[in-house]
């Protein structure tokens, strides 16, 4: 979930940006057409958007905190911002919106940053989501990308909660989801991939 680097320069902790390389690699060999960036980190994939900023075959979703990293933002395709101590309830709306119009792009791919930052006590997320609605988003994600049968790869993004163990239980929780989702019979042509970045 490297999202912050450009195509000529890392930003932000990101030397190099894994999805956009993985989409572009997978893409090239014929593997994919359409790919959804389902980008769900705290902070707006700005390297993404740059450099997907004029590919149609590239959908790239963000919602991410209106005041947080990066201060100077990129148009993705469609961006969702949410301000500061935003609660469970409305970052859930937010995001099954924005899923739901990744998905009318017709995607044959979606990659999903699974950022652990939104969580209430995350040191620089700024939101106040609680671990209960991060795994509902989780699921929120696999389901819909389940009835579309899209495949997902799933990334991990960023998380910096104060206790450590909380961010692990976040990622955690989402491996978790996608178990999940796999177990309880999903079409032959849904694959979830659990990469980590």
């Amino acid at each position: 979930g490297t999202h912050h680097a450009f195509a000529h320069k890392g930003e932000g902790f990101c030397v190099f940006n894994d999805c956009v390389v993985a989409a572009k690699y997978l893409q090239h060999h014929k593997l994919t057409n359409r790919v959804a960036i389902i980008d769900l980190d705290v902070h707006q994939g700005n390297g993404t958007a740059r450099i997907f900023a004029e590919d149609e075959t590239v959908y790239t979703l963000s919602v991410h905190g209106e005041n947080n990293f990066p201060f100077h933002k990129e148009s993705s395709d469609l961006d969702l911002d949410l301000p500061d101590g935003c609660e469970d309830q409305r970052y859930l709306d937010t995001a099954e919106y924005g899923i739901r119009a990744a998905l009318a792009h017709a995607p044959d791919l979606a990659f999903y940053l699974a950022g652990a930052d939104p969580y209430e006590h995350d040191c620089l997320g700024r939101l106040a989501v609680t671990k209960e609605g991060l795994a509902e988003r989780d699921r929120l994600v696999f389901d819909h990308c389940a009835r579309a049968s899209v495949p997902v790869a799933v990334v991990m993004s960023g998380g910096y909660a104060a206790e450590v163990t909380d961010t692990v239980d976040i990622h955690e929780n989402t491996v978790r989801a996608a178990a999940q989702q796999v177990t309880v019979g999903v079409p032959a042509s849904t694959r979830l991939v659990r990469a980590r970045s």
